[in-house]
């Protein structure tokens, strides 16, 4: 069964270059026979790599461990869902199950792009036919798709051949072991079972922009249908890094009993810098949507972003960066960072070849305009990814040119990062007052009067209560002014509809929202962003920390809780011990609730893994640890913090999503046009 999987994955390797040079060659000599055998070799390629993906996980399932892959992440007493997320759990599975994501979204995407191409030339052939010939396009909509099928059955090939060359998730042990190794006891999380193939799926996504940003260079063509299709697939692509990227922060937050979410650790920042880049790209996108403008521009950005997640990729495997995340040093960082440059080299040329048909007229307008708000904040979501970037590269280059690695710790992405995070959230408050084209000072002035008092409010209200910390009163009361002006905005949306049309306030609403929905979408991001500002700055400024050691029945007092210790228990299972404490949490004399911290020793792997203990609110997380214990059990060592307001992280992380979904999401029957949608 292990020798089929790589006859699959070596199969997939041939037909993607087969897919490649059909798709150029039947373009250049015109050959439908050669452009139709180029769309099979598509689904040919998802349906191999398919086999591949079911062939590794039966292995697993059956628990082969003669394979190395299989033996490395599974044991006999695993549990079935952790046995299945071991598919992803390690290097090699992880790989394939891109490939796998990569090639099905290659024939999602092709499909989608034939069946907009036939909707296109048939609403053309309409117009054509009121028109003289002359006027037709000179060159087919779908001329563009065999460019972006070679795009999309190059980065194919390139996974099936590292797959193949450098780390082989069929690969046999010279002897089968009687069992195996079992799953990193930090990987059996639910959290981190979903986190791995939803990142995948992420940058998988995000080559199908690549590939037709690739075909609308080639041929010139950037027509509305290519932008709404690139708009989309962007969109999807950062749903789900961004989806990731959360889970990822939740799943440290809950088992690595550090009692943070985010550690600026390399392989962390390496996901979050095409994030960083994909929502710049998004809000630049709709100047070229409105104004056909910046579209060289998004054109580096689509390339940008695809090339910095085979860069994370290459952070997490090379072992060239150092982080507790990632894997060993390997020779697979060779294959990327070789690969990366290839890409790079070909955007170059292709960009400059042709710069005469792609350069359009930058037009900006005034200073208070939505054309500037979207320019400014371009510049500030790439300039903040470049400051990741330069984090994660400063030790390497240092250690290449002095000798000795300088590391660049938490202070330095919270002293730069920081305060263009806070102007960020500062232009999100500002951006749905300003009209396109620009408007004069007094009346934004005026507009944004209630969210300026709001602030004022706020920063007051927080002085009287004794917080002094400058960047808190700041981050505070800039997140005040998003939110009432984001409130206010819709307000006075509807308020305009109800006096026009005559409409109830919620009928206005539901017209203002069925007419905007990707408006209307975008405001519940910006208020998800805006709490998770508000998460962040509560989370990390005014986090308080104890250690204390208690005996039964003795408690400690902590944010304005009684922590006691009960009583110890001990549990034992064929996969690890567990030696836990049971902890009442008091208010006065009342128990509000038991929480169970504990720390479990895997025998597979001779480690041990603390599992926390949360009791949260909407002020707070009570945060308890499980430090060590008495071997009666007596005694007990607890660390125990309290971090507030980080609830509001969660819950506009979850408000982000959700109005990325709804902006994403396909309505039936005619769209508004996007212009019309920001002039509701």
């Amino acid at each position: 069964m292990a020798a089929i999987g790589s006859y699959a994955l070596g199969l997939t390797l041939i037909v993607s270059l087969y897919t490649l040079i059909a798709a150029i060659l039947g373009t250049r000599r015109r050959s439908s026979a050669l452009l139709q055998s180029a769309r099979n070799g598509v689904w040919v390629t998802a349906a191999t790599t398919t086999a591949a993906v079911g062939l590794l996980l039966a292995l697993l399932l059956r628990r082969d461990f003669s394979v190395s892959y299989v033996y490395g992440h599974t044991n006999s007493h695993l549990p079935l869902a952790y046995t299945i997320s071991a598919l992803w759990a390690g290097q090699e599975g992880s790989l394939l199950l891109w490939l796998w994501f990569l090639a099905l979204l290659s024939v999602i995407a092709v499909w989608r792009q034939q069946a907009i191409a036939r909707a296109a030339l048939t609403a053309r052939s309409v117009g054509a036919a009121r028109v003289s010939t002359k006027h037709a396009p000179a060159i087919p909509q779908t001329a563009a798709l065999p460019y972006a099928v070679a795009a999309l059955t190059l980065n194919q090939a390139f996974l099936a051949l590292v797959l193949l060359a450098a780390s082989n998730p069929f690969a046999l042990l010279p002897v089968t072991p009687t069992d195996g190794q079992g799953l990193n006891p930090l990987l059996q999380n639910f959290w981190m079972v979903m986190h791995p193939p939803v990142v995948f799926l992420a940058y998988a996504a995000y080559t199908v922009p690549f590939a037709l940003a690739f075909g609308g260079v080639v041929t010139g063509r950037f027509t509305r249908e290519w932008l709404e299709s690139v708009r989309r697939w962007a969109l999807f692509a950062w749903l789900f890094l961004g989806a990731g990227i959360l889970m990822g922060a939740w799943w440290a937050y809950l088992e690595l009993g550090w009692g943070g979410y985010w550690a600026w650790d390399p392989v962390e920042n390496s996901s979050l810098i095409p994030w960083l880049t994909g929502t710049a790209l998004l809000h630049s996108l709709m100047m070229q949507e409105r104004r056909d403008t910046f579209r060289q521009w998004n054109l580096w950005l689509i390339g940008a972003t695809f090339l910095l997640c085979l860069f994370a990729t290459f952070v997490t495997r090379s072992g060239a960066v150092q982080s507790v995340h990632a894997f060993g040093l390997s020779s697979l960082g060779n294959y990327f960072i070789g690969f990366i440059l290839l890409l790079l080299a070909i955007q170059v040329y292709l960009l400059h070849k042709r710069r005469q048909q792609i350069n359009m007229p930058q037009e900006v307008g005034a200073l208070l305009s939505r054309e500037a708000s979207l320019l400014l904040t371009n510049l500030l979501f790439v300039g903040a990814a470049g400051i990741v970037l330069l984090g994660i590269l400063f030790p390497t280059l240092a250690r290449a040119i002095q000798g000795r690695e300088i590391s660049l710790g938490a202070a330095f992405y919270e002293r730069t990062v920081g305060p263009l995070a806070q102007i960020i959230v500062l232009v999100i408050g500002v951006c749905p007052w300003l009209p396109w084209g620009g408007m004069k000072s007094g009346a934004l002035w005026r507009r944004l009067l209630p969210a300026t008092l709001a602030a004022l409010g706020v920063v007051v209200a927080l002085l009287l209560l004794g917080i002094r910390y400058g960047p808190a009163l700041v981050a505070f009361g800039v997140a005040a002014f998003v939110l009432v002006s984001l409130l206010a905005s819709t307000y006075r949306e509807v308020a305009v509809r109800q006096r026009s049309q005559r409409e109830r306030p919620m009928q206005a609403l539901a017209r203002l929202w069925q007419k905007g929905y990707r408006r209307y979408g975008g405001r519940i991001v910006h208020l998800g962003v805006v709490l998770i500002a508000v998460g962040i700055t509560g989370s990390s400024i005014y986090q308080d920390e104890v250690q204390v050691s208690l005996t039964q029945g003795e408690q400690v007092d902590l944010g304005g809780y009684s922590v006691r210790y009960r009583q110890p228990f001990i549990e034992t299972s064929p996969l690890y011990q567990r030696v836990g404490a049971e902890v009442d949490i008091l208010r006065g004399e009342s128990v509000v609730t038991t929480l169970k911290p504990v720390k479990d020793f895997f025998w597979s792997a001779d480690q041990w893994v603390t599992e926390v203990a949360i009791h949260t609110t909407l002020k707070q997380d009570l945060y308890v640890i499980l430090a060590g214990m008495e071997d009666d059990g007596k005694l007990a060592s607890f660390r125990l913090l309290v971090n507030p307001l980080v609830v509001w992280l969660w819950i506009g992380g979850a408000l982000l999503l959700m109005g990325g979904v709804i902006a994403w999401w396909p309505r039936p029957g005619p769209q508004v046009p996007a212009s019309e949608e920001e002039d509701a």
